[in-house]
C-alpha cells in the first residue's frame, strides 16, 4: 500500500464581516472556511475587513483539509488506486 501524500496546509482563525472563519492556504491558494460549511476563495477586498486572531490547532488542520477536498464522499472517488 502506497501512502497519499497531502500538501501542508496553514491555517488561522479569523473574523471576516465580523462573521468567524478559518483563513486556509492550500496549494498557495488562500480559502476561507465558514462555520456553516461554505468554502470561499481569499478576496483582496476582504482584506480591510479581517481580523487574523491566531493558530488553527494541528489536529483540526485534518479535518479543514478533509472539507477542502469535498468530504468523505469527495476524498473516496479522488483516491488514487494502485494495484501491486
Amino acid at each position: 500500500m502506497q501512502s497519499v501524500t497531502q500538501p501542508t496546509i496553514r491555517a488561522k482563525y479569523a473574523h471576516i464581516y465580523d462573521e468567524a472563519c478559518t483563513i486556509a492556504k492550500v496549494h498557495e491558494v488562500l480559502y476561507v472556511l465558514y462555520a456553516d460549511g461554505r468554502i470561499e476563495p481569499f478576496e483582496v477586498e476582504m482584506a480591510p475587513f479581517t481580523v487574523v486572531l491566531g493558530d488553527v490547532a494541528i489536529s483540526e488542520l485534518q479535518a479543514m483539509w478533509d472539507r477542502v477536498a469535498g468530504g468523505p464522499v469527495g476524498i473516496c472517488i479522488s483516491r488514487k488506486m494502485a494495484v501491486a
